[in-house]
């Protein structure tokens, strides 16, 4: 039983190694930079504006705080508090595993296998908002599972209620992989008593309570801008053609490999149910978000996985299955590992240009200034990360048929975006503004001309100067802040 943590700590040390230098991406980036600003004294909703619920940004809030008080890089930080929670759901699982009476040897099997899949096979997912909620939410599974074959998990389970529940308000949509065992339980069971189990409890408890604190402290941010984001962002989403071959091939080598591994092959009450059925919650989650982001496949891929890896029973597997099962990860964690670079680099550029510059963009994209800014050593400016409302204005105006009062919203929603950078040029004062030329990374369209569309914006404008083009972006600078 000691040697499985020793076998953790590797696992745990090796992902740590792997992730210092490549943890940032543009997500995380953006978030971890609204989280410093907010530290600044900015404010949610009136001059600090982004597209996902509060809690995105306060998530990383820790580690922009730790790394003010010891100096040490904050993406450091976010990966060593990611690390914690890590061992805390280890913990809590293992609690509930003991609680319940179950043998050495599963918890052993149980131990590893989540460590690897919440470690490594993250891979560029590691440390999203994604990743962060299904460690969170995996202890509830763990639970739902345990109660599946009517034995008691003890009373961690009301911490891992209260972890889901966290995790569901980071990720709203995460409540499909928690909520379809609990409610197939129910089924099986012919039975409402699933449904309000303390977990269960004790997590709703945490997202009713986390709303009413989104609507007595964010006010500008639910009644203001969420309603811009629901009109314009939430309904720029590829067709289920290009979503559902993925989660179709994951959820089906899923069930073709639990029936290899299960003993009985899989039947309904199969311990691995609840388990198969949070990976096609992960699945209904992918496909309710609609944007393809590999990030919000990680959900379908790590609950799939487990499925067949948590339960095999059997002590001689065929070659073939081993050696298929063995593809199918690498694969799935490939596939996770995939980082498509929108913009080229532009690092050395912009440093020939100012030193440890205040940068501005403008753009549908958040990759264009984000890690970008933190790589330079620079200062973002701007109150949002993208103009991705505008973006969604419009394609709405242009792909379909608005009346004219929903072209009238529309266009107010473009304006508020555009106040938004006036006041950014004015307050923020960049250094170097990049401009995009595409609108959602396939159709040309000119950001500047958008933005010179504004009297008050050109004029503010007008004191910059192009000094490149390279690929997609133009490069903007003021000639009277700039070094060269």
């Amino acid at each position: 039983m000691n040697q499985r943590w020793i076998i953790v700590a590797a696992i745990l040390l090796t992902a740590l190694l792997v992730q210092i230098p490549s943890v940032l991406n543009p997500d995380l980036s953006c978030l971890l930079s609204e989280a410093e600003e907010i530290l600044d004294g900015r404010k949610l909703g009136v001059d600090l504006f982004e597209l996902n619920p509060p809690l995105s940004i306060y998530l990383y809030m820790p580690a922009a705080l730790l790394a003010r008080l010891t100096g040490i890089a904050p993406e450091i930080i976010v990966i060593i508090l990611v690390m914690i929670e890590i061992i805390g759901s280890l913990f809590m699982i293992d609690r509930a595993a003991a609680a319940a009476k179950l043998g050495a040897g599963e918890r052993c099997l149980s131990t590893c296998v989540l460590a690897f899949l919440f470690a490594v096979l993250p891979s560029a997912v590691f440390g999203q908002r994604e990743h962060i909620a299904v460690v969170a939410l995996t202890p509830f599974v763990a639970i739902t599972a345990i109660r599946w074959r009517s034995l008691s998990p003890g009373a961690v389970a009301i911490l891992a209620g209260l972890s889901a529940g966290l995790a569901i308000s980071i990720k709203p949509q995460l409540a499909l992989v928690v909520g379809l065992p609990i409610i197939l339980a129910a089924i099986h069971q012919r039975s409402l008593r699933p449904l309000f189990t303390p977990e269960a409890c004790a997590a709703a408890a945490i997202v009713i309570g986390y709303g009413a604190l989104v609507v007595i402290i964010f006010p500008g941010w639910l009644f203001t801008y969420a309603p811009m984001v629901a009109a314009t962002y939430l309904p720029m989403r590829k067709n289920l053609a290009g979503l559902l071959p993925f989660p179709i091939v994951v959820i089906t080598a899923s069930i073709a490999f639990l029936r290899q591994v299960s003993p009985q092959g899989l039947k309904m009450g199969d311990d691995a149910t609840p388990w198969l059925a949070a990976a096609i919650g992960g699945a209904a989650s992918f496909v309710l978000q609609g944007k393809g982001w590999t990030y919000t496949l990680y959900a379908l891929c790590m609950f799939a996985i487990a499925a067949p890896l948590l339960h095999v029973r059997t002590k001689t597997l065929p070659v073939s299955v081993r050696i298929g099962g063995f593809v199918g990860v690498v694969l799935i964690g490939f596939c996770l590992s995939l980082s498509l670079r929108e913009f080229p680099s532009l690092e050395q550029r912009i440093q020939a240009l100012a030193k440890h510059p205040r940068l501005l963009a403008i753009t549908d994209h958040v990759a264009l200034g984000h890690p970008l800014v933190r790589q330079i050593d620079g200062t973002w400016v701007g109150s949002s990360c993208a103009q991705a409302l505008t973006a969604g204005a419009i394609l709405a105006q242009n792909n379909s048929q608005p009346t004219q009062e929903e072209r009238a919203k529309l266009d107010g929603i473009i304006n508020f975006e555009r106040r938004q950078l006036l006041a950014d040029l004015r307050n923020g004062r960049p250094d170097v503004i990049l401009v995009d030329t595409l609108l959602q990374s396939s159709v040309p369209f000119d950001w500047l001309a958008w933005a010179s569309s504004d009297p008050e914006l050109q004029m503010e404008l007008r004191r910059y100067r192009e000094v490149e083009d390279v690929g997609r972006v133009r490069i903007f600078a003021d000639p009277s802040r700039s070094e060269r």
